[in-house]
């Protein structure tokens, strides 16, 4: 993980290395940030919830590249996996502190 953003992303978007055997990821950040997925072994992946407070869409990360950012507001638990690979190959936890944590 790194907080080093790629061209076109908001400042201070945090970014995940997203890649066959990424499992069990988590990613703390506190409500109004953003994250995105870096692909780390140059194929296409996806980040697909499978959680609440809110469904998401789905992200398509591409191969060698990075995501669109997504923007947190709503502190919870997000998980997701990758619908190519499945939840035992490729899995993480997006974690939103609420104001003041």
């Amino acid at each position: 993980m790194s907080d080093a953003p790629s061209d076109g992303l908001p400042p201070g978007t945090v970014i995940v290395d997203w890649h066959v055997g990424a499992t069990g990821l988590s990613t703390s950040i506190r409500d109004g940030e953003f994250v995105a997925w870096r692909s780390g072994d140059g194929m296409h992946h996806t980040v697909t919830w499978s959680s609440t407070p809110a469904a998401l869409d789905e992200v398509d990360v591409p191969g060698g590249g990075t995501s669109t950012a997504v923007h947190f507001i709503t502190p919870g638990n997000y998980r997701y996996s990758c619908s190519i690979h499945g939840e035992t190959v490729e899995s993480g936890n997006v974690h939103v502190l609420p104001p003041g944590t």
